[in-house]
C-alpha cells in the first residue's frame, strides 16, 4: 500500500515544496524538475546517493534498495532506504534532501526519446506503397 500524499507533502515541508508522481508501489518525490526521492510501500523511503555519500549514507543506517526480479535480487546502488527514524526528523530529512537534490543535479540531463515516426504505408500487390 502506498503512503498518503498528504503525508508525504508534510513529511518534505521543512525541505520546502515537493510535487509527487505515482510510480511502481509508491511515489516519485520531485524538487522541480529533479525527482530526489521515491516513498515505496507505506513507509520506505529512498534518497539519491554517490559515491561521494555512500559512506555518510552508511553511518545514518542506510542501505542500498533492492527487489526481487525474477527470483534474483538486484541492487539500485542510485537509491538508498533511509532509517525509518528519519521519518520522524523533519529537519534531519531536509538535510538529506538537499544531498538528493545537489546528486539530482549533477546528474546529466536525459537524453528525450525521439518522436514516434509514422508507421511507413502499407505497400500494395505490386510491392509499392500506394500514393
Amino acid at each position: 500500500m502506498a503512503a498518503d500524499p498528504e503525508w508525504i507533502e508534510e513529511l518534505f515541508s521543512v525541505f520546502g515544496p515537493v510535487r509527487l508522481k505515482r510510480m511502481f508501489s509508491g511515489h516519485g518525490v520531485y524538487a522541480g524538475d529533479f525527482c530526489i526521492a521515491l516513498m515505496l510501500g507505506a513507509d520506505a523511503l529512498c534518497l539519491r546517493c554517490d559515491a561521494k555519500t555512500r559512506q555518510a549514507y552508511e553511518a545514518l543506517g542506510a542501505r542500498p534498495f533492492t527487489y526481487e526480479k525474477q527470483g534474483k535480487s538486484v541492487t539500485v546502488g542510485a537509491w538508498w532506504v533511509m532509517p525509518d527514524s528519519l521519518l520522524d526528523e523533519p529537519d534531519a530529512l531536509a538535510r538529506w534532501a538537499r544531498v538528493s537534490l545537489d546528486i539530482a543535479r549533477s546528474l546529466p540531463p536525459k537524453k528525450k526519446r525521439p518522436p514516434k515516426s509514422k508507421r511507413p504505408a502499407k505497400a500494395t500487390r505490386s510491392g509499392r506503397a500506394p500514393g
